[in-house]
Formats: structure tokens, sequence, C-alpha cells
């Protein structure tokens, strides 16, 4: 069998070990050797490292990028950063369980993993990067329960959890939490603890995008917190942030809140994207209340008497110009594309005579049906660079996207091009960590977390997943207004033993898979 030698690199190997000179043999898609290898063979393939580091692929602890690969199969916006593998289906949304599986041109709805999994198979599929899929809770409740802002009645969690425990079985990872969309947030804990117990019998992770990341945060913590105490699962928690300017600054009594909950027995991780804006649609800073039922019910209420209020709640996050230029819209939907790369403190002015930012946010909602994202400048750098120094992954909140700019929907938040890289920037500059604990942070250390036992270590027997990079190099070159271009400093990417990008450009090969967790019941 044909060979491939990563020959005369510095092998940083995941572990956390100092780095060491090594060759690296790969045959059949798995790692074969390590060490001083005999002189390559007529027919083995050999890529320089001479002057690299040569670490395990990169595994982006939190993505969205779950039907990315319908749209676009190259994944270059992680591949360039050397990411091998995405952790998807989070903030409670997945393809599956679906009760009426539908298979569009840009996304695949399915009854379950099993049903995903196999017709990813079935149809020959292959992608940019490796996805490990997590189970979505806002979309098994609005299976079972509907968008309605209710408790599930125990029939519903029953059927709940026997949908749940089929995608485990079939495969998936986990069960994501999305506490602060509908229908998420109108589960209780008791609703969390229920399902969470269920992932723990198959060893999997419970991630959460907490019900707060603002004032309540700690609240969220111990919410989430509580769901691990009484389930026993290890619960997660997705983009550590704090996202409201009025509790900026307190990243270190954050953390100890949370390292009290591990000291009491939870087995509690996080992830961090090294940017201080995050993204999402403008819906997210309407009332929960008036998210009951989904957007089209939100759409009816702002035509409605319900109005005022709901305008009274979006003006608590935009009372001033000052705060409503901290919302810059990045996709409209197609639906107004002249607020594209503008904020919302322009639009208002600009385009609608208002100083009442928050009657504007209303009015962009109705106009894009709930469709307008926003990049949001929320978060203060020094919270950010502190979360990131502690004992965290690190994960996009991103898309596996194209670096074409012309097959971009709008002006993505610059993460999915750019987080892996500006992490190592960011260790290498401000010294954050060394060089391998960064590689260890976004390798062995979250594959453990997620139970992936066959990636993240320089190991003979482990997937060839490998990242060559420059470590005095590697950086974005993303911005918020110049959002789709490829990091730098990345020399070569291995993926299930095949070269996915080779002396800085990307091959035609598709390398990556769709991943089935082994340990199922």
């Amino acid at each position: 069998m044909d060979r491939l030698i990563i020959r005369g690199g510095t092998v940083v190997d995941g572990t956390g070990r100092p780095r060491f000179r090594a060759d690296v043999e790969v045959s059949g898609g798995v790692i074969t050797a390590v060490g001083d290898l005999a002189p390559s063979g007529a027919s083995d393939r050999v890529l320089d490292a001479d002057g690299f580091i040569v670490a395990p692929g990169f595994i982006d602890a939190h993505s969205h990028s779950d039907t990315a690969f319908l749209r676009d199969d190259s994944g270059a916006s992680k591949l360039y950063q050397g990411v091998t593998t995405e952790i998807s289906g989070n903030c409670g949304s997945s393809p599956f369980p679906y009760a009426h599986p539908s298979y569009g041109e840009k996304e695949w709805r399915s009854a379950s993993f099993g049903e995903f999994y196999d017709r990813f198979v079935r149809e020959k599929r292959f992608m940019g990067v490796n996805q490990a899929l997590l189970v979505g809770h806002g979309t098994l409740r609005k299976r079972v329960v509907g968008e309605q802002a209710r408790k599930a009645t125990q029939a519903e969690l029953e059927q709940m959890e026997r949908l749940l425990r089929q995608s485990l079985t079939e495969g998936a990872w986990g069960l994501s939490l999305g506490l602060e969309y509908a229908p998420g947030c109108f589960a209780d804990a008791d609703e969390m603890s229920f399902l969470a117990g269920t992932v723990r019998e198959f060893g999997g992770t419970v991630t959460c995008h907490m019900r707060s990341e603002g004032p309540r945060i700690d609240e969220a913590i111990d919410e989430l917190a509580h769901v691990g105490r009484t389930s026993g699962a290890h619960v997660h928690i997705s983009h550590l942030k704090m996202d409201n300017f009025r509790v900026h600054g307190r990243a270190r009594e954050v953390w100890q809140h949370i390292e009290n909950a591990r000291a009491g027995g939870v087995d509690l991780s996080a992830d961090v994207y090294p940017y201080a804006a995050s993204s999402t649609t403008l819906t997210i800073r309407c009332p929960e209340w008036s998210l009951d039922g989904g957007d089209e019910a939100l759409l009816r209420r702002l035509a409605g008497p319900d109005r005022e209020e709901i305008v009274r709640g979006i003006r608590e996050h935009y009372p001033t110009a000052e705060r409503a230029d901290t919302c810059l819209f990045s996709d409209s939907g197609g639906l107004w594309p002249g607020i594209e790369g503008r904020t919302l403190r322009q639009v208002a002015e600009e385009d609608l005579g208002t100083n009442d930012y928050a009657e504007a946010a209303a009015r962009v909602i109705e106009k894009t049906r709930g469709r307008a994202w926003c990049v949001f400048f929320v978060m203060s750098e020094e919270d950010m660079e502190y979360f990131l120094s502690r004992d965290v992954s690190v994960g996009s909140d991103g898309r596996a996207l194209s670096a074409d700019p012309k097959k971009v929907a709008g002006r993505p938040n610059p993460r999915s091009y750019g987080a892996m890289a500006e992490f190592f920037r960011l260790a290498r500059e401000k010294r954050m960590c060394t060089l391998e604990e960064a590689v260890n942070r976004v390798t062995l250390r979250t594959a453990r977390r997620f139970g992936i036992s066959d990636r993240g270590v320089i190991l003979p027997g482990m997937a060839a997943d490998l990242t060559v990079f420059d470590p005095l190099e590697i950086a974005p070159r993303a911005t918020y207004l110049d959002p789709v271009r490829a990091a730098k400093g990345v020399r070569h990417v291995v993926m299930n033993g095949r070269v996915a990008l080779e002396n800085g450009a990307q091959s035609a090969e598709r390398c990556g898979v769709l991943l089935r967790r082994r340990n199922t019941l």
C-alpha cells in the first residue's frame, strides 16, 4: 500500500508534551509510524514539513456546518485554518429529527441521525472537513411539543427521549441545548435533566447555549450545573461570553463560578471564540414571550396590539445611538440587501428617518420576515481574552464556507474564517499559553471532551488527521467588513489519510466525512 510521509517537521503531538523532531507516516487512512523514517519508496508521496509544526488536525468545538456541504463542499473557511473536524448541530438546532423528512437543494431534514448518515453514505457525499453531529433539543422539542411556550407533558418527554435515544444509538454525539432561542427557551431544568440522563448512558455530551450570557449569567451556569449534577452527564457551555455591557469586567468571577461547579462534582467544560462580536438573528433582541409560536407568530404580534410592548423589550438593548451602533447587519436573507454592512443606527437614521432604534429594529424584523442576521459588538476584549486563557476549547460558532466571496451570502462574522487562527495568534502574541498547550486544547483535550477516541493525537493507529503550520505566521485575514478571506500560515492538511491542502492551497480532494460515534449501545 502506498505511503504518505510528512518529512522533517517538528511534532507537537496533541498531548501537551514538549515538541520533538520526527517524520510521520500515513497509510490506509491512519498514522502508521512516527520517528526517523527510512527514505520513501518510488511510489510514496512526501510532504515537506521542514521548518513547520506537525500537529493533529484541529477540532472546532462549536460549529453550525450541519448541511453546509449542500451549498459548498469545500469547507475552505475551516480547512485553511487547519481544522479537520467540527462539532455541529449546536444551539438546539440540527437537521434531525423531523416528523416529515425533506431533502431540498440546501438542506436535508431527516427523521433521525441514522437516516441522515445513510443518505450521506449512499449518495457518496464528501465535504471539506469532518463533522460530528449533535441532536438539537430545539428541533426535538419542535417535533414533539411544537413552538408553544409551555411545559412538556410526561408523554411528550418520553417521546422526545425515544427520538433522542434513536439518534444516539445510530451514532449521534450528544444533545445540544439552545436556551436563548425558541422553542428551547420554553423548556425547564427537569426536561433537560431527563434528556441529559439518556445522553449520559451513551457517554455523550450535552452542549448548551445558556439561557443568559448577560446579567443572569450566574443563574444560567447554575441551571446547567444542576442538569449535569442531576443527570450525571458531561455538560459543556457553548461560546462562553458575557454579551451585555452591564456585566463587562466580571470574567474572573464568572470563571470562578464555573470552577466552583466543577469542585462540586459537575463535569463541566466550555468553549470560547476569540472575537468580541457575536452573531445571530435580530429576533434574539425580542422578549422571550413574543417568540411563542415562532417567527410567524412574532410577525403577527408586531402587526397587532402587542407591538408596543415588543418594541419596549427591544429598547432595553438599543436605548441610544451608541448601543445601536453595536448592531451590524450581516445578512438580510435576500429581502433587504441594502442594510448589509451597515449598523442599526445607520439604517434607522438614514433609511427610516428615525432615532427610535428599537422601532427601527422592529421594522427590519418585519421587512426581512425575521431573517436578518447581525454581528453584535457586545463583549469586551479583556473578558474574552481572560476566558480564552483558561481551560477552554476553541469553537468558531461559524460555518464551513467557501473562500469565494461570490458563493457566500452577506457578510458573515469573520470567526468562520479566523477563529482557530486568531486563537493561535493571540496565544503567541499575548503569551496566553505555550504552543504545546494551545495545540492540546484544540486537539486531544477537545476530542476527549466529546468522546472522539480516534483523533486528536499523533500516535500510530489513530486516524490520519494532521495539520502542518507555521507557528509564527498562522493568523486570520478576515475582517468584519471583508470577512471572506482565508487564514494564513497553514502549509499542509491531511484528513483521513488524504491530502486536503498542500503548500497552502486546497486540493481537489474532499476528504471530510460524517463521523459516527463508535461506542454506542
